[in-house]
């Protein structure tokens, strides 16, 4: 058994099988491209159809989770239609003759190092926005990246995450999601606020830790404490049912026992 202390975003208990999803961080090697008008028009596609997306993925979570959640994807639009972010993909592609997947690439980097060093936790969490809608621009691109999340899962299952990007939490079923744990994130991020708004306990920022988790392993997920505890003996697993089923209200005295 081990355990493994991460952030507690959202509360309650989830026991049950670990999904890890696979962790793919796209790097592209800038290639020059001659035909600019033509990339020109597949960027301005590209963001016709991201929005579109968004605009679906919004109305879904308000149905789904709230109308107050489904707000942070209004931030997405405004993010996705913000001039200079636009203005600097449509540069790098028109000035530095990239193709508009390494100019999404190289935009959406530099955005999200910045939301990273800002000194606001609030402001450094949009770093998990910009990452997100960039993602969703490199797959209208038809450029490989991050998949969308499982939607094969036939079990219920602890969904893992190396980084959960609010749309992968937004477009979950919630019937196949027991609880989520993330390698990075706080609980100032979206995706904390979508969890919280499915009821469904989650703890983030697990860091080098999350490498330990592997699929098919049995977690338990304190979303009370921000601990995940991995291959839990039956002891462990039988008092933390039971807190469950009290709905973890007696989670100082489970502190003082474990």
């Amino acid at each position: 058994m081990r355990i493994l202390q991460g952030t507690a975003a959202s509360s309650g208990i989830a026991i049950g099988p670990a999904f890890v999803a696979e962790k793919i961080s796209p790097h592209l090697d800038r290639q020059p491209v001659r035909k600019l008008v033509q990339e020109l028009k597949r960027m301005e596609t590209a963001f016709a159809a991201a929005k579109q997306e968004i605009e679906q993925i919004c109305e879904k979570a308000c149905k789904g989770i709230g109308e107050e959640e489904s707000m942070i994807f209004q931030v997405h639009i405004m993010m996705l239609e913000d001039e200079t972010f636009r203005q600097e993909i449509m540069d790098r592609i028109l000035y530095d003759h990239t193709s508009a997947e390494y100019a999404v690439w190289r935009s959406g980097r530099k955005m999200y190092d910045m939301f990273s060093h800002l000194d606001s936790e609030y402001m450094r969490a949009r770093a998990e926005d910009m990452a997100d809608i960039s993602r969703r621009l490199m797959r209208c691109l038809d450029q490989p990246g991050e998949p969308e999340p499982p939607a094969y899962l036939c079990t219920p299952v602890i969904l893992c995450l190396s980084q959960a990007v609010p749309s992968e939490i937004a477009q979950t079923n919630r019937s196949e999601i027991l609880g989520f744990i993330t390698q990075y994130g706080s609980t100032t991020a979206h995706s904390a606020i979508l969890a919280r708004g499915m009821h469904k306990p989650a703890v983030l920022g697990l860091n080098d830790a999350f490498d330990e988790l592997h699929t098919g392993a049995e977690v338990i997920v304190d979303g009370c404490s921000g601990r995940v505890i991995l291959e839990p003996t039956a002891q462990v697993r039988c008092r933390y049912a039971s807190l469950q089923q009290t709905g973890g209200q007696t989670e100082q005295k489970q502190k003082q026992e474990t």
